[in-house]
């Protein structure tokens, strides 16, 4: 009988040994699992982090397309303005010359131009001047009244004769 104990003795450790097995692979097994789980919300945290950042990048981007959109809109309509004024103000320089050249003023100027040295002081003039656009002056009709001057007349003034009327 004793050997039957030491069988049923020997068999017992065996059982005993392998329940110490198993309960360690359990632990190891639980602690993997834990550290998995650990991991795993390490990784989910990285994520969250790295999904916020992207997104606060993103919204900076978006802000700053906003920013750079309206000031292009601003700059657009500045333009639109400017050429708006610029478009004004060539209308009003035309109409002040075709409004001049009905007046005694550029009938007298054109009479003195078309004197002898009229037309090299209207050279000079532009040449001195060239922002000055006198090229109307030019183009401009001038009165049947207004003769061509004769070879003794100035350019106006009080020094000799000028230019005859009829």
């Amino acid at each position: 009988m004793k050997v039957k104990y030491e069988i049923k003795l020997n068999a017992a450790k065996e059982c005993l040994k392998q329940a110490g097995y198993q309960k360690r692979a359990a632990e190891a097994s639980q602690k993997s699992a834990e550290e998995a789980q650990k991991l795993a919300e390490d990784r989910t945290l990285a994520a969250e982090t790295a999904l916020a950042a992207a997104n606060n990048s993103l919204e900076a981007a978006a802000a700053d397309n906003e920013r750079s959109l309206s000031a292009m809109r601003l700059e657009l309509e500045k333009t639109r303005t400017e050429r708006a004024d610029a478009d004004a103000d060539a209308r009003a320089v035309e109409a002040y010359q075709d409004a001049f050249v009905d007046t005694p003023e550029y009938q007298d100027l054109a009479q003195r131009l078309m004197t002898v040295g009229g037309e090299q002081l209207m050279e000079r003039i532009m040449e001195a001047h060239p922002e000055w656009d006198l090229s109307f002056l030019r183009e401009a009709p001038i009165e049947a009244h207004v003769l061509e001057a004769g070879p003794g007349d100035t350019l106006g003034g009080d020094e000799g004769p000028s230019c005859a009327e009829p």
